[in-house]
């Protein structure tokens, strides 16, 4: 991600090397693990630290906003949606879903250009 570090637009080349950094996280995060309600906070945090220290490592230009939401796989429903106001040519964001027998996953990464 290092040949990243100059970019001044979240949308293109930045935001598909971010999307594959996110879905390998999140693989190597979930895809051996059971649902525990104790751990899935520190699980979730772990995932958002890792994700944040990756993107302003390698790159200063933007400020980030990552957030996980982990949830048991079930039969259940669940809807979540988020609107920004920003420039469309430098901002963006993204949403990750990773879905294994126990867990599913939902990452969203935010980025303000500076």
């Amino acid at each position: 991600m290092d040949q990243y570090a100059n970019v001044v637009s979240f949308n293109g080349p930045l935001k598909n090397e971010v999307q594959k950094f996110v879905q390998s996280t999140l693989q190597r995060e979930l895809d051996k693990l059971t649902y525990d309600h104790n751990e899935a906070q520190v699980k979730s945090n772990k995932i958002c630290d890792s994700i944040l220290k990756q993107l302003t490592t390698h790159n200063k230009n933007f400020k980030f906003i990552v957030n996980c939401l982990l949830m048991q796989k079930a039969e259940c429903g669940l809807n979540i949606s988020g609107s920004c106001y920003w420039d469309n040519d430098t901002d963006g964001s993204l949403t990750i879903k990773h879905e294994t027998e126990a867990i599913i996953g939902i990452v969203n990464v935010f980025a303000c250009a500076l």
